[in-house]
C-alpha cells in the first residue's frame, strides 16, 4: 500500500507537467500561425485604413492589419514565453533600455499629441516596437527551427517578388490595398524613370525591404535547399531592385554582396587554395572597383553627385524649419513644402528624404529622437553580437537608404523589426532536422 501511495504524486506531476506542456505547445503552434499569417499579410496584402479626407494616404495611415495580426502573436507567444519562463538573460540589460525608451517615445507623443494630431501613429509604433522586444526577451532559436519560420519567410518572399515581377511586366507600377480597396496604379513620370514600388507606396520604401531580404537570404542561407535556390532567389531580389530604380538602394545592394564575400574570404582564408588567392581575389577586387565606377557615372548622369542628389540642401532646408518648429508639423507634414533656397528658391519637396528628419517634422523633435535612440540601440547591440564586415555592410546599407531616402513608413515598422531580430539576433540554426538525424546516427 506505502509504495502505490508513493508512486501516485509521482504521476499526478508527471501528468499535470504533461497537461502544461501541451498547452505550451497548442499556444507556440498558434503563435507560428499567427507569425506566418503576419508574413502573409505583410508580402502580400499589407492593407490599412487612412485619415478620412486625407490627400496623401501614405502619410496618414491608422489601422495596419499587418499590427493587428502582430498583436494576435504578441499575445499568444508573449504567455507561451512566460509559461515556460524562456528568457533570454542575455538580452536583459538591453531590453530594459529598449523598454525605456518605448516608455519615453509613449510620454513624448502623448504631450504633443496637439500638435501631432493624431493617435494611430503612436499606437504603430508601439505594437511595431513591441513585437521587436518581446523577440529579443526570449529564447527563439528552437521555436523558429520548430515551426520552420525562417523557410516560411524565404518561400513568401520569393513568391511574392515574382508576383511582383508580373506586375510590372503587366505594365503596372504598384498595387495599393488603401480601406481594404485593390488598386493597380499606372507609373507616373518621376525625373524620366520608370519606377516600381510593388505593395510599399513608394519605391524607396520596396528597395529597402529589398535590401533586408538579401540580407536575410544571406545570413540564413543554410536554410536552403541548396546554393542553386539561394542563387535564383537572390537573382529575383536583384532584378526587384533594378527595376525599382533605386540608385541608393542599388549601391546598397552591391555593399550587401561585397561584405558578405569579403566576409567570407577573411573567414576562409587559410582553407582558400592558393591558385584562387592569387586568380580570383585579385579578379574579384578588380571587378568591384569597376562596378564602383560604372555606378558612379550612372548616378552622375542622372543627379549631382556632389550634392547627393540635392540631398545636402534637402537636410538643410528640414533642419532650418524644424529649428523655427520644434513641435513638427502634424497633419501639416506633406502639404508644407522645404523650399530649397541654394537651388534658387523655385525648387520644393514635401519631406526630408530621411526617415529621422521626417520623424521629427511630423511629431516633433523629442518624439523624433526617441526613435532615433531605437535605432541606435539596435546597431549598437548588434554590432556587439555579431561584429563582422558582412554587419557592417549591411548596417551601411541600410543607413545609406534610410538617410537618404523616406525608406519606411509605419506601415512597414512590424516587417523591419522582423528582419532586424532575424539578421542580427537570431543564431543561426542548421537546415531543419540535421542535428536531431546527426543524434540519431
Amino acid at each position: 500500500m506505502k509504495a502505490l501511495n508513493l508512486k501516485a504524486p509521482g504521476r499526478s506531476v508527471r501528468e499535470k507537467n504533461s497537461h502544461n506542456g501541451t498547452r505550451v505547445d497548442y499556444l507556440d503552434t498558434a503563435a507560428s500561425v499567427v507569425m506566418k499569417l503576419m508574413l502573409i499579410v505583410a508580402l502580400f496584402c499589407p492593407i490599412s485604413t487612412t485619415m478620412e479626407g486625407s490627400k496623401h494616404p501614405q502619410y496618414y495611415q491608422e489601422f495596419l492589419l499587418v499590427n493587428a495580426v502582430a498583436v494576435l502573436f504578441l499575445i499568444f507567444y508573449g504567455i507561451a514565453t512566460i509559461w515556460q519562463k524562456r528568457w533570454n538573460r542575455e538580452n536583459l540589460v538591453f531590453c530594459i533600455k529598449f523598454l525605456f525608451v518605448m516608455c519615453c517615445y509613449v510620454f513624448f507623443y502623448y504631450i504633443m499629441m496637439d500638435s501631432i494630431q493624431w493617435k494611430w501613429q503612436g499606437v504603430n509604433c508601439v505594437i511595431s516596437f513591441g513585437f521587436f522586444l518581446l523577440l529579443m526577451c526570449g529564447k527563439n532559436q528552437e521555436w523558429f527551427d520548430k515551426h520552420h519560420i525562417i523557410e516560411f519567410a524565404n518561400r513568401s518572399i520569393v513568391i511574392s517578388n515574382l508576383i511582383g515581377i508580373v506586375v510590372y511586366l503587366q505594365g503596372y507600377a504598384s498595387v495599393y490595398w488603401y480601406d481594404f480597396k485593390f488598386q493597380l496604379m499606372l507609373p507616373q513620370s518621376f525625373y524620366g524613370e520608370k519606377r516600381f514600388e510593388w505593395i510599399y507606396y513608394h519605391k524607396s520604401q520596396y528597395a529597402l525591404m529589398l535590401l533586408l531580404s538579401i540580407a536575410f537570404m544571406l545570413v540564413h542561407r543554410k536554410k536552403f535547399l541548396n546554393k542553386v535556390t539561394l542563387g535564383l532567389s537572390l537573382a529575383v531580389m536583384v532584378v526587384c531592385l533594378y527595376i525599382s530604380h533605386v540608385n541608393t538602394a542599388m549601391v546598397g545592394g552591391g555593399l550587401i554582396l561585397v561584405s558578405f564575400c569579403v566576409d567570407w574570404f577573411i573567414r576562409n582564408f587559410k582553407k582558400i587554395k592558393l591558385w584562387i588567392k592569387i586568380v580570383v581575389i585579385p579578379l574579384f577586387g578588380a571587378g568591384v572597383v569597376g562596378a564602383c565606377v560604372m555606378a558612379f557615372h550612372k548616378i552622375a548622369a542622372e543627379r549631382s553627385v556632389l550634392t547627393l542628389g540635392s540631398r545636402t540642401y534637402i537636410w538643410k532646408s528640414a533642419i532650418d524649419l524644424l529649428l523655427k518648429r520644434p513641435e513638427g508639423l502634424g497633419l501639416r507634414f506633406s502639404f508644407k513644402k522645404l523650399h530649397l533656397d541654394a537651388l534658387g528658391g523655385m525648387v520644393a519637396t514635401n519631406n526630408g528624404h530621411n526617415i529621422f528628419l521626417n520623424e521629427m517634422l511630423r511629431l516633433s523633435i523629442p518624439v523624433g529622437i526617441c526613435f532615433i535612440i531605437f535605432f541606435v540601440l539596435i546597431i549598437v547591440y548588434s554590432l556587439e553580437k555579431k561584429f563582422s564586415i558582412f554587419t557592417l555592410g549591411i548596417w551601411g546599407a541600410l543607413l545609406m537608404s534610410m538617410c537618404m531616402d523616406y525608406a519606411v513608413m509605419n506601415s512597414g515598422w512590424t516587417l523591419m523589426v522582423f528582419f532586424f531580430y532575424t539578421i542580427f539576433f537570431l543564431d543561426v540554426g542548421s537546415p531543419a532536422g540535421t542535428e536531431t538525424n546527426a543524434v540519431k546516427k
